[in-house]
């Protein structure tokens, strides 16, 4: 008998056991209201679990893959949606449909060169990657054959690109200008009749998200218990909303922390319970709902909230809850409020998102000066109380020019003083500068470097502080945005100078 015959007469190689999905019919997952199933039929060639009011599905029937790594899917699945928030599961849904379309289909044992081209095009996602990454080591954890663990350490060194989700708030001012502010407040603030009371629900949801800047989720889950009223001895009411946060590893629910709300805010929506209580009976458990008395999803909320921003002039694209978010926690830290104290108010679960709109404060006197060079009465206070007349650097002695150090940065060529030559200045030079009526500012000085510096210098203010945990009172700060505000109004009227000069000229 030859070699062939021999390979040919060969007992097969025994085959890997594979791994049987055997879980429970129904799988328990975690919701954020009592209104919402609370179960995912696994039985089923389709598996639907729902969040925010919309449903979320994998359809087992659609997926590419060999019959093991089906199961084991499902295996995981079942793991996913009873362990992970159901947005979270979303994403491991969307990692087997990855897989689907991948070298990795076709089934088990995955060889060196399959696994690294797939790595290649996971790079180009993070959530895939981590999708990926929780998949194979809970393979590995329990055993399942074709999973190794030596892979798995490569596999959690691969690092996606690099994605900044807060490089919005660091890279640009995302919030309200002060025009926007006021046309908000009017929309909030104008009289709806009761029998508008579809409007009415949209308007206390525009209000809620300016006081206490909401996720659309967190609108979603309100219900109408989450509402707190306390009345004192003299009938006074105060006015407290338990606000759902996002739920945290090994949470069933979303804790609930108090926030306290405005009177007129707590008045509107002591109307609304009345009212949606009236049409659909004391039996109807959610905050907002629908003209049918349905939880309203996180769909319905964002289109209402963006139809009430457009009506107040406000027109951002793909901005709706976040961009009220965003205003309130950027003008919390204008305000000097600690990091963690944003965090806090915001629901956050770190500081990163917090220590952003901290960063960001030495360009809020940019902001400012652009809401306010618009009013022609700003312009005349700024002209009337900052700085003496602009000069031409050519007409100025040498002894009267000043110059100073901002930021370790040595600055000269600002401007003239009009002291006496030999007079000293009680005031630091250039700090000072820019707020005094003896300083004659160059037409074509180096405003533009003072301003820069000064924005860099009050950001390391910021830091020191916020490493200090005394960031509330932080009159250094206050101080800098003031001569920043200055420094840009001296820029305006440089700029000005110098038109009009050339106008004449012609």
């Amino acid at each position: 008998m030859d070699e062939s015959d021999e390979q040919e007469h060969a007992s097969p190689s025994p085959s890997l056991p594979t791994f049987k999905f055997e879980g429970p019919n129904r799988v328990a997952i975690r919701t954020r209201t009592d209104d919402q199933p609370r179960y995912v039929d696994t039985r089923l060639s389709v598996w639907t679990w729902y969040d925010g009011g919309l449903p979320l599905k994998i359809d087992w029937g659609t997926l590419n893959l060999s019959p093991a790594l089906r199961e084991i899917g499902k295996g995981f699945m079942a793991y996913a949606l009873e362990k992970y928030a159901p947005r979270t599961a979303v994403m491991f849904a969307d990692t087997l449909r990855f897989l689907s379309s991948s070298d990795l289909a076709a089934g088990l044992p995955w060889s060196s060169d399959q696994l690294n081209t797939t790595l290649e095009e996971l790079k180009k996602s993070r959530s895939i990657l981590v999708g990926f990454r929780t998949l194979y080591r809970w393979a590995v954890d329990r055993g399942i054959k074709g999973f190794d663990r030596n892979n798995y350490l490569k596999i959690k060194d691969i690092r996606s690109s690099p994605v900044d989700p807060y490089a919005r708030i660091f890279l640009s001012q995302s919030g309200l200008e002060l025009d926007e502010e006021i046309q908000l407040l009017r929309r909030i603030d104008r009289h709806i009749p009761m029998d508008d009371w579809s409007e009415l629900q949209f308007n206390i949801m525009l209000h809620l998200g300016f006081e206490l800047g909401p996720r659309s989720i967190q609108f979603h889950s309100l219900d109408v218990a989450d509402f707190e009223v306390v009345e004192t001895h003299d009938r006074e009411n105060y006015y407290t909303l338990w606000l759902p946060m996002a739920k945290k590893v090994g949470q069933r629910r979303p804790e609930r922390r108090p926030r306290k709300i405005t009177t007129r805010l707590g008045n509107k929506i002591a109307l609304h319970i009345s009212e949606i209580q009236r049409r659909f009976g004391s039996g109807c458990t959610p905050l907002f709902v629908s003209l049918t008395g349905d939880r309203l999803s996180v769909i319905e909320i964002g289109a209402g909230l963006k139809h009430e921003l457009c009506e107040a002039g406000i027109d951002k694209p793909n901005q709706v809850t976040m961009l009220l978010r965003h205003h309130l926690g950027q003008g919390l830290a204008d305000q000097g409020t600690p990091a963690d104290l944003i965090a806090e108010l915001l629901g956050h679960n770190s500081t990163v998102a917090a220590r952003a709109y901290v960063t960001a404060t030495p360009n809020i006197a940019r902001i400012k000066e652009k809401a306010l060079g618009k009013s022609p009465a700003y312009q005349r206070i700024m002209r009337s109380l900052l700085t003496g007349e602009i000069v031409q650097r050519r007409n100025t002695v040498a002894e009267r020019a000043i110059r100073g150090v901002i930021d370790t940065q040595f600055i000269g060529d600002i401007g003239a003083c009009a002291l006496p030559v030999h007079t000293h200045c009680p005031y630091n030079p250039v700090y000072a500068c820019y707020t005094c009526k003896k300083f004659h500012p160059f037409a074509d000085g180096r405003h533009e470097q003072v301003k820069e510096a000064l924005q860099r210098e009050a950001q390391r203010f910021i830091d020191m502080a916020e490493q200090a945990g005394d960031l509330i009172h932080n009159r250094p700060l206050a101080q800098h945005q003031t001569t920043i505000l200055a420094v840009s109004a001296t820029i305006e009227r440089c700029r000005q100078h110098t038109e009009g000069a050339a106008d004449d000229a012609v």
